[in-house]
């Protein structure tokens, strides 16, 4: 089986459109809805998180991504945790190291060792677990629903992370091949840890567009790759591009630098290297048949939850995108 949400950048649309679309998911099968988490080139994302919640009945809410940069790590889970009690238990908390949040402060990303313990901080309150911090001993007494905690992550040492730590992973792309690299390290990292991976979420992220007009699609998802060869070119930093997916690496180096203010937009400079075969193989996009068959290979690959960037879609088309994708698509995973 494999779940279905949809993702929105708080204030890019109206928000009453942003309800009647959670209503419309809702009716036809989604199971989650999330809101991007960059407070300088979005709406801060807390309101629109209660919004959804109080206009939704099953659904899951929850962040993609939070970071504990720019909040402390008590504050995310007291936030998550804080929804998930008001909401009959239907928080989750997806959460990464940082970026365009931190990224438009001039901060970088937070260091590995020092996210892993914010990280067992944000995971072990949001299951009610007691916790020390500089000293003091913590808990939220008034927890009694906890709320998952999923990692956003991109390259080994955080996928391992991920495995070792988390509840769910979180993978900004809807390329198979890399969803097999990816897990892979994900279980190594959970036999390190001594963990098995029962229950572990993973999400594949990315914009969709359901157009027999393939030329019309790949404009609209022009932006994610060029997104994506941003977290790429810091993995290359750090890693030979023999260690890392062909598919995901591919032509990521010719990307020119990234402009954050223009965060996912198709239309921004750093867009003009992207090819064709750039965007295809990070997105969801044709026809219902084509992004059919397209999940069902990201569901072998061991995805358990398809989330949909519906900010690239045109507003007149999410209501239809949504009622197909409730038609054609989500009854076959079911």
């Amino acid at each position: 089986m494999v779940s279905f949400g949809l993702m929105f950048r708080p204030g890019h649309f109206p928000l009453p459109h942003m309800l009647a679309c959670m209503k419309v998911a809702e009716d036809v099968g989604f199971d989650h809805v999330w809101f991007g988490d960059s407070h300088l080139i979005w709406h801060e994302v807390g309101p629109y998180l209660t919004a959804a919640a109080m206009s939704t009945t099953r659904m899951r809410v929850g962040p993609l991504v939070s970071n504990p940069v720019t909040r402390h790590p008590t504050v995310v889970a007291s936030m998550l945790a804080t929804l998930g009690q008001l909401f009959d238990g239907r928080a989750v908390l997806g959460v990464g190291r940082g970026d365009s949040a931190v990224r438009t402060l001039g901060l970088p990303p937070m260091k590995l060792a020092e996210f892993r313990d914010a990280l067992r901080l944000m995971r072990g309150l949001c299951r009610g677990d007691e916790a020390e911090v500089n000293g003091s001993t913590i808990r939220f007494a008034w927890l009694t629903r906890p709320v998952p905690v999923l990692l956003a992550a991109y390259g080994p040492r955080v996928l391992e992370l991920a495995g070792a730590e988390a509840d769910g992973l979180i993978l900004q792309l809807a390329s198979p091949s890399v969803v097999e690299w990816a897990l892979g390290h994900a279980r190594r990292g959970a036999e390190a840890a001594g963990r098995v991976l029962d229950g572990f979420e993973v999400v594949a992220a990315a914009p969709t567009y359901v157009s027999a007009d393939r030329e019309r699609a790949l404009s609209r998802v022009r932006g994610f790759p060029a997104t994506v060869s941003n977290h790429v070119k810091d993995l290359l930093r750090h890693y030979p591009p023999s260690e890392l997916p062909a598919e995901l690496v591919e032509g990521m180096e010719r990307v020119a630098d990234y402009d954050y203010l223009k965060h996912g937009q198709p239309d921004a400079p750093h867009t003009r290297a992207v090819t064709d075969a750039m965007a295809e193989r990070l997105t969801l996009i044709g026809t219902a048949e084509q992004i059919r068959a397209k999940i069902g290979r990201l569901a072998k690959a061991g995805v358990t939850h398809v989330c949909l960037y519906l900010g690239i879609v045109e507003a007149e088309l999410h209501v239809s995108t949504l009622e197909t994708y409730g038609r054609k698509i989500i009854p076959h995973f079911r």
